[in-house]
């Protein structure tokens, strides 16, 4: 009896370590499944790569646009006094809308009319005192050369009278008629009260204090026009004609130079603005001619194209070209979405692949491509022209290849994919096979696990 017990026992310890290998085995195959099972498969959609004809129209989205467009600033800061428009009233260039309250101008009139005043005063007195000390230095010249006269004409005659010499050189003069002979001395300040006499004419011929004077005036003149001028801003004028919007100011509002009382926007010359690529520019040129579809109208327009920058925008790298309305209508309003109909004259038969399949990183066009339905392939590709719909590939991929047209965004290469629509891509055959065989492996290990299991 204790022997067919051990024995039991003994079976019992065999079973649990063969369950125990069974188990451990299943949880390797189901730790291995897991593992194959981490790398992420994207659901995608693809289509064929094919090669035909670009269609000779090139459809682009753009805006309409005002003709002129200008902010109405005040060039005075103050108070609005009378209001003469409204928003959508239409006005000439002249045209008064505002005018503010211009007391502050005529105080500044006043205090600049009266520095005018006092600068001029300042001017005639200047020339009076030049007239006075001209005339004065010049009769103080005539006495020392006459006084020079006398002495150097001494030495030849002693009948020179005490009377007829100037008072103040009477006395030099009475020494010499004691010797009745001047010295060297006396001739050399005779001489030297002529030079100074000549200096002092000279000295009252000067103008500097007159060009002074003068300029005082003019300053004064310009203040002037500078107080009369800011009074004209205080009547605020259309500078352009145009239709007045965002117009807002009331009597009694504060107006200053720093904020626009409105806008005014000329429509009888209305353009369209677009953006075109780099790939795209040699397919335009200046005046060549478009249609431009409105679409809130229905309505058809033809336009010419008058101006492509030289310049791309800093954030979308695309060129800017304005078009011109040849018969814009009177509703056009700035803003409506238009679409450009150009004429790109594109024949050749060219690779083609959907807009929708590329991506663009750090200046490069790339897609990805798929050659066995699993897994995708980044491939970067030169794209020679372009409509909205296709680019033309110069290389990069081939005619007949698949690319991935949606979920592309979390694509990478290598990455899984899972296609999800309807098609049926004639991969590789010898890939086929190869996909075959994993499946039919990975069927019969599912069938060994579940054996195990039983």
């Amino acid at each position: 009896m204790i022997r067919n017990k051990n024995v039991w026992a003994a079976f019992l310890l065999v079973c649990m370590f063969v369950l125990i290998g069974c188990n451990s085995q299943t949880s390797e195959t189901v730790s291995g499944n897991e593992e194959e099972a981490e790398a992420p498969t994207h659901p995608v959609e693809i289509s064929e790569v094919t090669r035909g004809v670009l269609s000779n129209e090139l459809k682009l989205s753009g805006n309409v646009m005002a003709g002129k467009h200008m902010p109405v600033l005040p060039m005075l800061s103050g108070e609005v006094k009378k209001v003469l428009v409204k928003n959508g009233d239409t006005v000439k260039r002249g045209d008064v809308l505002i005018e503010i309250d211009a007391t502050d101008v005529d105080l500044n009139i006043a205090q600049a009319r009266a520095g005018l005043e006092a600068a001029r005063a300042n001017l005639n007195s200047s020339k009076s005192i030049r007239e006075q000390s001209i005339k004065q230095a010049e009769l103080q010249l005539n006495q020392a050369r006459e006084v020079h006269d006398m002495v150097v004409n001494a030495e030849s005659s002693s009948d020179v009278l005490l009377d007829e010499v100037p008072e103040e050189l009477q006395a030099v003069f009475g020494s010499l008629l004691g010797s009745n002979m001047p010295t060297q001395q006396d001739v050399n300040q005779a001489k030297s009260a002529v030079k100074q006499a000549e200096m002092g004419l000279e000295q009252a011929k000067s103008t500097g204090q007159i060009e002074a004077a003068e300029a005082s005036v003019k300053q004064a003149e310009i203040s002037v026009q500078m107080a009369e001028q800011q009074k004209t801003h205080a009547v605020v004028m259309a500078p352009i004609s145009g239709q007045i919007t965002g117009f807002n100011t009331v009597v009694g509002e504060l107006v200053s130079p720093q904020a626009p009382l409105m806008q005014l926007v000329q429509m009888d010359e209305p353009i369209v603005q677009i953006n075109v690529t780099e790939s795209m520019l040699p397919n335009i040129k200046m005046d060549q001619s478009v249609v431009v579809y409105i679409n809130s109208f229905n309505q058809r327009y033809e336009g010419k194209i008058k101006y492509i920058s030289l310049l791309p925008g800093e954030q979308t790298r695309s060129y800017p070209v304005e078009i011109e309305l040849t018969d814009p209508e009177d509703n056009l309003r700035v803003g409506m979405l238009a679409e450009v109909i150009i004429d790109t004259a594109i024949a050749n038969e060219q690779v083609l692949v959907s807009v929708a399949a590329v991506l663009e990183e750090n200046d490069e066009s790339f897609i990805f491509v798929t050659s066995d339905g699993e897994k995708v392939e980044r491939r970067t590709v030169e794209i020679s022209s372009e409509t909205t719909e296709w680019f033309a590939i110069e290389s990069g991929v081939s005619e007949g290849e698949f690319m991935v047209v949606r979920g592309i965004h979390q694509l990478y290469d290598g990455a899984l994919i899972n296609i999800r629509n309807d098609i049926n891509p004639s991969f590789n055959e010898a890939e086929v096979d190869e996909t075959m065989r994993d499946e039919i492996e990975t069927e019969e290990l599912e069938e060994e696990n579940e054996d195990t299991d039983k």
